[in-house]
């Protein structure tokens, strides 16, 4: 995993370097196909730290933007909402070709229910 970290208006800091490769790591057991590039942002609007992490693997990207008062505390945010995307996409991928969980399997299934009431 390629990281790349920026700071915007805010010295950069080892302590939330090392953080934020911790938390990252939560995400590997959502292995992808490709390598990923990991871009951290930080940054400071107003009186809030902003955390925003793109992950780059290939064909598939993932984005997540966290503000808090605390920058750890939204890099905690931000990698918790990637992991909901990670989630999402598995559950994509796994059930992409499983006709009775699909829009038009369930829709059959449905109209199959319906008829059977009708006819009994």
């Amino acid at each position: 995993m390629q990281t790349k970290f920026t700071f915007k208006h805010m010295e950069p800091s080892d302590s939330i370097i090392e953080h934020a490769q911790e938390r990252i790591m939560r995400l590997d057991k959502y292995a992808l196909r490709k390598e990923e590039k990991v871009h951290f942002i930080f940054s400071i609007q107003k009186h809030v730290q902003v955390a925003e992490i793109i992950i780059d693997a290939g064909s598939v990207h993932f984005t997540a933007v966290a503000k808090d008062e605390k920058l750890l505390a939204a890099i905690d945010y931000a990698i918790d909402k990637l992991e909901r995307q990670f989630i999402k996409h598995k559950e994509k991928v796994q059930n992409h070709k499983d006709f009775d969980q699909s829009n038009e399997g369930i829709l059959t299934q449905q109209i199959a229910d319906i008829n059977k009431r009708n006819a009994g």
